[in-house]
Parts: structure tokens; sequence; C-alpha cells
């Protein structure tokens, strides 16, 4: 942070870094998946991190950075903040509806929703892609062709739709049999 003030903005290629009370989520283990608030750097290597508890499940330990992805979030927390205090600043800044409302928490939840699905939804997931599919196509058609119209697409009742030949008239004008 202070080295991000010394150095001009658009030279600085880095937005998120690892620094009391940033936010980040777990990516690998037993809390994969789970918020935690980065409270102390052990080493060059590991970081010590707590939930909040009561808020995220996860429980003070020792992490490698490897194992954490940094958010965009951050709290105002003392090193080594005891829970309490973490969870005021938790609860202060919102931090778990504003983690909802970004586009990495949403795409994670969708992955999960897709996860849980069973055969038969995937299968009505699949159709209606499809559908959608063919509604997207038939409009970028009519974009190309330039008519507010789509182009009526030959169907068995427009075939069915052409007039008999008379009766009077000879069996080869009406195509004839073979």
């Amino acid at each position: 942070p202070v080295l991000a003030k010394l150095i001009p903005a658009k030279t600085m290629t880095f937005t998120r870094f690892v620094e009391v009370g940033r936010i980040a989520l777990i990516n690998y283990g037993p809390d994969s998946g789970k918020l935690c608030t980065i409270i102390d750097i052990v080493d060059s290597n590991k970081c010590l991190v707590d939930g909040p508890v009561n808020l995220t499940g996860v429980m003070r330990q020792i992490i490698p950075f490897k194992r954490i992805a940094l958010t965009d979030l951050k709290v105002k927390v003392p090193k080594n903040a005891r829970q309490k205090v973490l969870t005021e600043a938790w609860e202060k800044k919102n931090i778990a509806a504003k983690w909802e409302n970004t586009a990495w928490a949403k795409k994670l939840g969708a992955k999960k929703k897709r996860a849980s699905l069973t055969d038969s939804e995937r299968f009505q997931l699949m159709v209606a892609r499809k559908q959608k599919a063919k509604l997207v196509n038939e409009k970028l058609e009519m974009i190309k062709a330039g008519t507010l119209v789509p182009k009526p697409k030959p169907t068995k009742e427009v075939a069915a739709a052409e007039p008999e030949p008379a009766a009077d008239e000879p069996a080869a004008a009406a195509g004839g049999d073979y």
C-alpha cells in the first residue's frame, strides 16, 4: 500500500496486495470456496487468516498464499485482530453482501448450481439452449437481410397446400406415374 502511493498508477500492474484486512477466497483444501480475512503475514509464503468463524466458517489458521485468491474487498482491522473485532468490521462494511454482488461470486454460484443438476435438468437445459440459439440465429438472419420478418421456411403444410391437378388433365402433366 505504501508502495502504491510512491509509484504512479499507470506503471502499477497489481491492485490486490497481500495486506492485513484483505479479504481472500480459499481455493484449496477443506475450506475451499470460503472467504477469509488476512490478519497477519507470517513470511513470504504464508499468512494467518481468520473467517470470522461465525460468518464464514473459516477458523484461524496459517495458510500458504498458493491456496488463497485475493479479492478487491478489504476491511480495516489491526494486525492479529480478535474474532469480535473482525466480525464487527465485516458487518460494518457488509462484506458478505458485497461479495455476493461480484461477478466472481455469481460465476462460482452458477458453477456450483450446474454441478448439482440432475440428468433430467441437464437435458432440459440443453433443449432450452438449442431453442435460444435458434431464435438468435433467426434474428441474426433478419438483421443481415435487412428485413423485419423472418424468411418463411418450407414446411409440410406448404407442400400440401399446392393445388392438385384437375381430374381431366393427363397424369403426365401432374408428374405422372413411373
